[in-house]
């Protein structure tokens, strides 16, 4: 052995042991002072460039033996006999480290496969198929907008509170699944990307691409990596991920939670009850509710009762009309002299149900005026059916009422029934041409007149129906007298003092109407005025009745196109057929409001009211109601009394054996034809802009999809170590050789061309150690990497003799060779 020059020393052949040396406190490392003069050089050797292995260190090939020495050359001048000691320690450590090419050997101590079915892989399988299910429950609830009537609500099985937490809490585990698994697919890309052979490697700014979904306020710090990254497919779907775990409880809140919307218009067929004829007076009458018992006013408790309805119905439905006329006659509301822009027919039920009826057969005034010379007007008023209210509870309709959605449901309904219409009639007449309806007018009368027994009973020389002959000049347009048998004209028992009405309701049956005169104020022209009233079911309405809990709404719909109206859908319905019996609940109705007071001079406030509404024009007033849209308003309770319990069609169709006097024992169920829209919780957004949100559901779903049969169709179950966790990432980069693609990036961090700078992640296969180094370094020599030998090694080890392939080499190996049709976009 050639002697040490000065300046060195060569290293004798190492001892099998050595004394201890204390070490620092670094994990693990030998202190070894100031090494800025130390330099470790190999003896020459004839065998193959020896490797670097990142430290300064160099090391022999495999074939080396024993004997082989290492020089240490070192400056006297700066070297204390102190640090000469410890150099002696530090490079026969190095010796004994263990074999490894980076200053510390560090053998996989398992597979980076992990078992199918073991936690991990299993976990993220589960969380795939539930948040790929899940989500696209969540996304076909979106779209289809299910509504849960009875389900969700006060009565319902769920309360709304508690459906409203339990859709955010599975929207959150849905969102929470979702980011987990997409953090899982993503590490899966990338770090098979980095094994696989012929890669295109992964970046810093593509290992940074899990935070952007962790943690979205990144992409605002970090916005280089965006710039790196964000263009690629992977980045792309990454970008998506990112803006779905974001917003998806807030789109799942907007357009899945169940909440009170207006649903679809829906095409019904709705019941209701019938119980008699339409305009039953017996009926009527005999279900009036009153405290009287029947014993204690046998005769005239059910009349009472009725009559006190129709005094407080007609007057406050009659007193609200009036109100919005004095709005009109004060020019708060515009004035016209056509029919359809005029206040329209109101009314009241229930006290909280606001009733609006229609004006229809609409006719010209102003023609009618030179067509007869006088003043003639023709008005008729369509109400609603009053039976829908009823039907609209009914339990077989299953319609959900305001108060089962803690009073903030609401809903519309629309009803293919005919509709109760009453048509007023009113004539101007002077007091020649009223005569021969006059009874104090007819010669030989006896000259004696009572009206209190007027009313009670007819005198005996008042001529029957068949032997009255008597004529008007009016005949024609009321369509009564000689000319027309079955409709004998009023007979009056005097004329009305100014101010004053009397009516006329005797007659046959076949008469259908009942008749009014009225003394207009003196000096006005005409001086009287004579008005028919008759009902009818008009077919050429429907009935559409809104409700909430606030109040209802029940209104007709006239004359339109609409499929409901009930003579589109009903076109064998006739128009015209006036209802017989409907003048003898008229007869009490006109009684009770005092319109017969006259007969006695009793000057009624409502008669004198009627009697200033005259009409004096050719043409309707425009700040006036006339007399004959007053009589139709005042007439509207008795349609909605007379329908309450009808057909919800135009004709009565049961027997005198079920039904006696047309009342039937039972009540029937009848179906109509009905639409109907509610306010029921229903899940959908309420607003259109929170469509924004469909796309997040949509990206939710298919990106959950994505990850799920990348885990069936490329993992198959069996994952592998995520090498861009932070743990994972960190151990791989500490067991690595340095780079100078990264100088100057140890303080700040990477930044610039270093984020796109492309990393693979090789094998060591003798030592079985994974490290990380960029592509650009792949295939150049590493002869600073060479790995010292440890004695146990270099005992057992057997020149020339190769190592066959491990596990975990064999795993590597199959890893980096794999191809797939997914490998492909690695």
């Amino acid at each position: 052995m050639a002697p040490a020059s000065p300046n060195e020393f060569r290293l004798p052949e190492v001892p099998t042991s050595l004394p201890a040396e204390p070490q620092s406190a670094w994990g693990g490392f030998l202190d070894l002072g100031d090494r800025s003069n130390i330099r470790y050089e190999q003896a020459p050797s004839t065998e193959e460039p020896e490797q670097g292995v990142g430290l300064g260190i160099i090391r022999p090939s495999d074939s080396d033996h024993l004997t082989h020495s290492r020089t240490v050359s070192y400056d006297d001048s700066t070297l204390k006999p102190s640090d000469q000691t410890s150099a002696r320690f530090a490079t026969s450590q190095t010796t004994l480290l263990g074999d490894h090419p980076h200053t510390v050997r560090c053998p996989t101590k398992k597979t980076i496969v992990q078992r199918r079915l073991s936690w991990v892989p299993a976990t993220i399988l589960v969380l795939a198929l539930y948040s790929t299910l899940l989500s696209g429950l969540y996304l076909v609830v979106a779209f289809v907008k299910p509504r849960y009537g009875k389900i969700v609500g006060v009565d319902g099985k769920l309360a709304p509170a508690t459906a409203s937490l339990l859709s955010t809490l599975f929207a959150k585990t849905i969102e929470l699944s979702y980011v987990t698994v997409c953090v899982a697919f993503l590490g899966q890309v990338l770090t098979r990307r980095a094994i696989t052979t012929g890669s295109r490697g992964i970046s810093i700014a593509d290992m940074s691409m899990r935070t952007w979904i962790m943690q979205p306020g990144s992409l605002i710090v970090h916005w280089e990596s965006l710039r790196h990254s964000g263009w690629t497919i992977l980045g792309a779907i990454t970008l998506t991920a990112t803006l779905v775990a974001m917003l998806y409880t807030t789109a799942a809140e907007a357009l899945v939670t169940p909440k009170l919307k207006w649903g679809p218009v829906e095409d019904r067929m709705l019941v209701g009850e019938v119980y008699a004829s339409f305009a039953n007076t017996n009926y009527l009458t005999s279900n009036c509710e009153t405290s009287i018992p029947v014993d204690t006013d046998t005769e005239y408790r059910n009349i009472t009762c009725l009559n006190m309805q129709h005094a407080g119905q007609a007057y406050h439905n009659y007193q609200a009309f009036i109100q919005e006329w004095s709005r009109v006659s004060e020019g708060e509301l515009p004035s016209s002299t056509e029919l359809n822009s005029r206040p329209r027919p109101t009314g009241s039920l229930y006290d909280n149900t606001t009733v609006t009826g229609s004006w229809i057969d609409q006719v010209d005034m102003t023609e009618l005026w030179h067509r007869y010379g006088r003043v003639v007007h023709n008005v008729t008023a369509a109400m609603p059916h009053g039976g829908i209210i009823a039907a609209a509870h009914h339990p077989a309709n299953g319609i959900t009422q305001p108060q089962d959605l803690s009073g903030e449901g609401n809903y519309e309904m629309e009803a293919s029934v005919p509709s109760p219409a009453v048509n007023v009639l009113c004539v101007g007449m002077n007091h020649t041409e009223l005569a021969p309806l006059v009874y104090t007018e007819w010669p030989n009368n006896g000259g004696k007149f009572d009206g209190e027994t007027w009313t009670a009973g007819v005198p005996d020389d008042v001529p029957d129906p068949e032997h009255w002959q008597n004529r008007t000049v009016v005949d024609d347009i009321f369509g009564f007298g000689p000319d027309y048998p079955d409709q004998p004209s009023p007979i009056f028992g005097k004329y009305p003092i100014e101010y004053n009405t009397i009516i006329n309701v005797t007659g046959p049956y076949s008469r259908d109407a009942i008749y009014l005169l009225g003394h207009s104020p003196n000096g006005t022209d005409p001086e009287y005025v004579l008005c028919a009233l008759k009902a009818k079911q008009s077919p050429s309405c429907l009935t559409r009745y809104n409700v909430s809990e606030s109040g209802s709404q029940l209104s007709t719909i006239c004359n339109t196109n609409n499929p409901l109206q009930y003579n589109i859908r009903n076109s064998d319905s006739p128009d015209g057929f006036w209802a017989k019996d409907w003048k003898y609940i008229a007869s009490e109705w006109g009684f009770t409001l005092s319109l017969n007071a006259g007969i006695t001079d009793g000057m009624a406030s409502n008669a004198r009211l009627l009697t200033q509404f005259v009409p004096k024009l050719s043409s309707l007033d425009p700040i006036l109601p006339s007399i004959s849209e007053a009589l139709a308003v005042l007439a509207g309770n008795t349609l909605l009394m007379s329908s309450a319990n009808a057909p919800f069609v135009h004709f009565w169709n049961y027997t005198l054996e079920e039904a006696p006097g047309n009342i039937l024992l039972e009540p029937a169920t009848q179906s109509f034809n009905a639409s109907l829209r509610s306010v029921e919780y229903a899940s959908g957004g309420t607003q259109e802009w929170q469509g924004v949100f469909y796309p997040i559901l949509l990206f939710a779903f298919f990106t959950s999809a994505l990850c799920l049969s990348f885990m069936f169709l490329e993992v198959r179950g069996k994952q592998i170590t995520d090498f861009t966790e932070p743990q994972n990432l960190f151990a791989l980069a500490m067991n690595s050789p340095s780079t100078a693609k990264l100088q100057g990036a140890c303080g700040a961090g990477p930044d610039g061309l270093q984020l796109k700078e492309r990393w693979y992640v090789g094998m060591e296969e003798e030592d079985e150690h994974y490290y990380i180094r960029t592509k650009a370094e792949e295939n150049t020599p590493r002869a600073s990497m060479a790995r010292p030998v440890s004695v146990v090694e270099m005992d057992l080890e057997e020149p020339g003799k190769s190592a066959q392939a491990s596990p975990a080499m064999h795993e590597y190996r199959k890893l980096a060779a794999r191809k797939s049709w997914l490998s492909r976009y690695y």
